[in-house]
């Protein structure tokens, strides 16, 4: 239908007009004549094609009529991706190869989940969105390491590796046994995290959007599970990690994607204040985060899925594990579950009380 591009600055897509596929779109309103197929804060999707994942967005745009598919494209370049992830990768892939698609439609929703909500619908979702992740990782992938020997420009060598996802996506839809090792060590330490989480102890806290794992063990340094654990099912959209062992308590809370993309489905639930629970912990502690030692940290609240921990910084965006992040803090478990569950009280917008009676009215009359 149309040719694709991977295009991340505004300098380099051209004048002509442009069918942005998943992200955030390059120029935003500057760009007045661009088709959105996104599910990005500040896209311009077409009301009826708006979905909770780009790839739905996609999958919705090939179900209208030959017709008004063209209309809408009319005029337009190009396809263009300006970031690398599985819903991108999956979303063009729809775009551009729509007879492959269609035959894996089930399929490839779960593994845009698996990538942009953390979800894990099904194994072999996981184990396709970890392929397309490690594929773009050199120390995880022969053609990510060549391509950063090479000296090619950034755009170019993410380019590269566009092509690359897609070729290897198309082949993981008609062979699941396809480049293991791409995955295969990702799949095998999730059901290890689940495993983990099993035999923890569970507080579902649906009503608040937040669930609660503790894990009591000698060994709390090897209680890290992953973030597709932890949010495996997309029921809840934040979740608190706690292990609490001989030398302290380690914790890991995240705040997922729900509440941060267009969702189609709703507006996610409200985002408690990172910055002010890391206060509150640090003050109970008697640490501080401006120095090199273990501290309450938390990532920029306005990202995708931000983080809260105690331990070094430099824990990397959607890191699925934390591992030597993190470090044994002298609070208790009770403590810091209570931290973080009043902020996300807090961080409700409740309706005004009506429980009020005006004169003369009995609020108890049926």
């Amino acid at each position: 239908m149309l040719p694709y591009r991977f295009c991340s600055s505004p300098a380099d897509v051209g004048p002509e007009p442009v069918v942005y596929v998943d992200g955030s779109p390059v120029g935003g309103d500057d760009r007045p004549g661009d088709l959105h197929l996104s599910h990005w804060p500040g896209n311009r999707t077409p009301d009826a094609l708006r979905r909770d994942l780009s790839t739905e967005v996609a999958f919705a745009f090939l179900d209208l009529p030959e017709a008004e598919r063209e209309r809408l494209v009319e005029g337009r370049s190009a396809f263009v991706l300006n970031h690398l992830d599985t819903d991108g990768a999956a979303a063009l892939f729809t775009l551009v190869r729509p007879e492959a698609a269609a035959r894996h439609r089930a399929l490839l929703h779960e593994v845009a989940a698996a990538g942009d909500f953390f979800h894990a619908p099904s194994e072999r979702a996981v184990a396709i969105d970890a392929a397309l992740r490690n594929l773009t990782v050199p120390e995880r992938s022969d053609l990510a390491r060549d391509l950063a020997a090479a000296g090619l420009a950034d755009d170019d060598r993410r380019a590269r590796l566009l092509d690359a996802m897609l070729d290897l996506l198309g082949t993981l839809l008609e062979d699941e046994a396809a480049a293991e090792d791409l995955w295969r060590p990702d799949l095998e330490r999730f059901r290890a995290d689940r495993g983990a989480l099993a035999r923890a102890t569970f507080d579902d806290l649906v009503y608040m959007d937040f669930g609660v794992w503790l894990a009591r063990t000698p060994d709390a340094e090897g209680f890290d599970p992953g973030r597709h654990a932890l949010l495996a099912d997309g029921r809840l959209d934040r979740v608190l990690a706690l292990a609490e062992g001989e030398r302290g308590t380690r914790a890991r809370f995240i705040v997922g994607t729900r509440s941060f993309f267009d969702l189609a489905s709703g507006t996610g639930s409200p985002r408690p204040d990172l910055a002010g629970v890391a206060r509150d912990l640090n003050a109970r502690e008697g640490t501080s985060p401006d120095g090199d030692g273990p501290a309450w940290r938390h990532q920029r609240q306005e990202g995708a899925s931000p983080e809260l921990w105690f331990g070094r910084a430099g824990l990397p965006l959607f890191a699925e594990h934390a591992g030597d992040h993190l470090a044994p803090s002298r609070l208790d478990a009770v403590t810091v579950k209570a931290v973080v569950l009043d902020a996300i009280r807090d961080s409700w917008e409740l309706p005004d009380d009506d429980d009020e009676a005006e004169e003369g009215e009995d609020i108890f009359a049926v």
